[in-house]
């Protein structure tokens, strides 16, 4: 009973891992993300994660969903002509600096519960077979973001931040009289790299 228990659990931290990186960088609310032996609690400050053990709220949190996507003050959404989604930020200073390494913290702690889980003999083989797809799903679109980040800095786009997973792409970019084509050129780039469609790509002006 212990066992299953345990499994569904895991069950729940496979398909929750692929989009904890995505939600911890991209939301500024509270998720967590379970092990069936402690949790990841990322809170309103991006990139912030503490190991938390608690059997209760391992349990209370397993079925816990996703949180609604929530708009910052000062962000502003528009669909753009290219069929892309298109946002504002106004940068209150180390924007592309600190998104970076939210990034790399979130990545980090999500490949860790992988490996973990992957690893774990006490869980089923299916399931550490499901972590094991998604590490390399996650070293792969890193490639993917490397690459959509070089092909942009040679079209003048210098400073650019972008975000790969299975939903889509977020990309940050900061620009003098950003405009439409800059968006077109963008999203271009984007569905070109990963062979997606433009309503799956996101593209944040930082201002």
């Amino acid at each position: 009973m212990v066992l299953k228990k345990k499994e569904i659990i895991a069950a729940a931290l496979v398909v929750l891992i692929g989009t904890a990186g995505y939600l911890n960088w991209s939301y500024q609310d509270t998720i967590h993300v379970t092990d069936g032996e402690s949790y990841i609690e990322t809170g309103k400050k991006l990139g912030e994660a503490q190991y938390v053990n608690s059997v209760e709220e391992v349990e209370e949190n397993s079925q816990t969903a996703a949180p609604e996507n929530t708009k910052a003050d000062n962000q502003e959404t528009s669909n753009n002509e290219s069929g892309a989604v298109v946002e504002t930020t106004v940068d209150t200073g180390g924007y592309f600096e600190q998104a970076k390494i939210d990034k790399e913290n979130s990545r980090a702690k999500s490949l860790e519960i992988l490996n973990q889980t992957a690893e774990n003999v006490n869980f089923d083989e299916e399931i550490r077979k499901k972590a094991g797809e998604q590490i390399l799903n996650t070293a792969s679109n890193v490639e993917k973001e490397t690459e959509i980040e070089s092909i942009a800095q040679s079209k003048g786009y210098s400073e650019i931040c972008a975000y790969v997973d299975e939903n889509g792409v977020n990309i940050m970019v900061r620009k003098e009289g950003f405009a439409n084509e800059d968006v077109v050129k963008l999203t271009d780039i984007a569905t070109a790299e990963l062979g997606i469609s433009a309503k799956d790509v996101k593209i944040i002006e930082v201002r």
